[in-house]
C-alpha cells in the first residue's frame, strides 16, 4: 500500500513539476467543410500537422454559420480550450466582442488583421502576391491572352487576390484581358460552375477561383470546357490533374503551426502575425506536367519573378 501511496505522489509531482509542459487543447472553428478543397481543407491539414508535432488536444469545427460564431466560440473558451482559432474574416468582430470575458484563452483569427490584449492574435497571408503569382502563370499559359478570376465575394484577402491577378498577368503580358465576377457566396457550388462558365463564354482559357465551396464549382467548369485552372490556397492539382496547372499556395499549415507553437513555448503576443513568401505562408505549386507545356524562358520567367517578390523587388504587388 505504501509503494502504491509513493508511486501516485510521484506520478503527480512529476506532472506539475517545472518544466513539464501540460497538453494544450486547441479548437479550429471552420466556415466551411474539410473537403473544400481549398480554403478549409488548407486549414484542417494544417492543425492535423500541428497535432502530431505538438501536445494538444485537438477539436474541429466544421460548416459554422456566422450567426453561430459567437456562441461556439463561447462554449469552446467554457470548456477551457487553451486556444480558438477561428479560422476566416468573419471571425474577428464576434472575437473582439467577446474575448474579453474569457482572458484564459487565446483566440486567433486566420485571414484577419485583429489583435487585442490580453489574448487575440490574428494571422494573414500575403494573398496579393499570391494572386500575382497566380495571374503570371495565367497569363503564360493562355493562348487568347484572355484569363478570369472568380470570387466568393469581395473581400479584402479576396479583393487583394483578384489585384495581385491581374497585376502579375499584365506584368508578364501587357495585352492580357483579365474577366472578374463574384460568385456571391462561399458555398455555392452550382453559383461557382455558371459563373465561370459565363467568363469561359466570353474568351477565358485560363481560369482561378477564390473562396471556399465555391471554388469546385470553377474547377468543375473548367474540366467541362477544358480550358486550364490555377488552384488557391490548398494544393489542387489532385482533383483535376489534367486542368489545374499550379496552386497559388496560402499554406494555412503554417499560420497554425506557428499558432500553436507560440502558444505552447509562451511567446504568442497580441498581436498580427503577415506571413510572405519569406515566411513561407504562401507558395506556388510544382506545374508538374504542365512544365513540358511551357518553354524554358517561360518558366525562367515565373521563376525569377518567384525570387523577387521574395526579395522585396516587386514594386507593384497589393
Amino acid at each position: 500500500m505504501w509503494k502504491l501511496i509513493a508511486g501516485t505522489v510521484l506520478a503527480v509531482v512529476m506532472a506539475t513539476a517545472p518544466g513539464q509542459a501540460e497538453t494544450k487543447r486547441v479548437a479550429l472553428v471552420l466556415p466551411g467543410p474539410i473537403t473544400d478543397g481549398t480554403f478549409n481543407s488548407a486549414a484542417n491539414k494544417g492543425i492535423e500537422a500541428a497535432k502530431a508535432k505538438y501536445d494538444i488536444e485537438v477539436a474541429v469545427r466544421e460548416n459554422t454559420d456566422f450567426a453561430q460564431i459567437q456562441d461556439v466560440l463561447r462554449s469552446y473558451a467554457e470548456e477551457g480550450y487553451d486556444m480558438v482559432i477561428g479560422h476566416g474574416f468573419q471571425f474577428a468582430e464576434p472575437v473582439m466582442e467577446i474575448h474579453a470575458e474569457y482572458p484564459d484563452t487565446w483566440f486567433v483569427v486566420n485571414t484577419a488583421q485583429v489583435a487585442a490584449e490580453p489574448n487575440v492574435a490574428s494571422f494573414d497571408n500575403r494573398w496579393g502576391d499570391a494572386g500575382y503569382m497566380a495571374g503570371a502563370v495565367a497569363a503564360l499559359f493562355s493562348k487568347n491572352g484572355k484569363i478570369g478570376h472568380i470570387g466568393a465575394i469581395p473581400v479584402p484577402v479576396i479583393e487583394d487576390y483578384n489585384l495581385g491577378f491581374e497585376r502579375g498577368a499584365k506584368a508578364m503580358r501587357p495585352d492580357t484581358e483579365v474577366l472578374s465576377a463574384y460568385v456571391g457566396s462561399f458555398s455555392d457550388i452550382a453559383r461557382g460552375a455558371e459563373i465561370t462558365t459565363s467568363l469561359i463564354e466570353q474568351g477565358a482559357d485560363v481560369v482561378t477561383s477564390t473562396g471556399n465551396e465555391n471554388v469546385v464549382g470553377t474547377i468543375q467548369s473548367a474540366q467541362k470546357a477544358e480550358v486550364l485552372a490555377i488552384g488557391t490556397a490548398f494544393d489542387s492539382h489532385a482533383m483535376a490533374p489534367e486542368t489545374i496547372i499550379t496552386t497559388a499556395l496560402i499554406n494555412m499549415d503554417v499560420n497554425i503551426d506557428l499558432a500553436v507553437g507560440k502558444l505552447m513555448d509562451g511567446t504568442l503576443k497580441p498581436e498580427t502575425y503577415v506571413l510572405g513568401l519569406e515566411e513561407g505562408g504562401i507558395g506556388l505549386a510544382p506545374l508538374r506536367d504542365f512544365e513540358a507545356a511551357i518553354p524554358a524562358e517561360d518558366k525562367a520567367r515565373i521563376d525569377t519573378l518567384v525570387e523577387d517578390i521574395r526579395a522585396g523587388k516587386i514594386q507593384d504587388l497589393p
